[in-house]
Order: structure tokens, then C-alpha cells, then sequence
């Protein structure tokens, strides 16, 4: 998998509410993404070049492209 970073980054906390943990997404990133309540979206738990963990969330709405 290649990545092309935006030059955009955030700082998210990890929170709780009963057995469900949530990060946020800022509210301009969300904006500039054409994101809404209630929009699904896609993520999955990936690794880098150095096996350090990632998450690949897909703003579009749609599933991975499996190859």
C-alpha cells in the first residue's frame, strides 16, 4: 500500500462511553472533507514500512479495494 500525505494532521484522544472507544476527527478536516453526521465511514488497521501501527480510514464512504 502506498500513502500520500496531505501536509494535514491531528492530535486525537482516545475516549470512552460504556465498551465503545472513539477517536475524533477535527471539526475543519471534517468540513473540508464534505463529512456528515451519521456518514459512514471505512477504517482498518494497517502497518507501515517500520510495522509501526496505522489506521487507514477511507473518507469517501466506500469499502478497501481488495487486489
Amino acid at each position: 500500500m502506498r500513502v500520500k500525505f496531505s501536509g494535514i494532521g491531528w492530535k486525537s484522544k482516545v475516549s470512552q462511553k460504556r465498551t465503545t472507544l472513539s477517536i475524533s476527527i477535527n471539526k475543519l478536516i471534517a468540513e473540508g472533507c464534505l463529512l456528515e453526521k451519521g456518514q459512514v465511514l471505512y477504517s482498518y488497521l494497517a502497518e507501515d514500512e517500520k510495522a509501526r501501527k496505522i489506521i487507514v480510514t477511507f473518507v469517501d464512504g466506500q469499502k478497501r479495494e481488495k487486489k
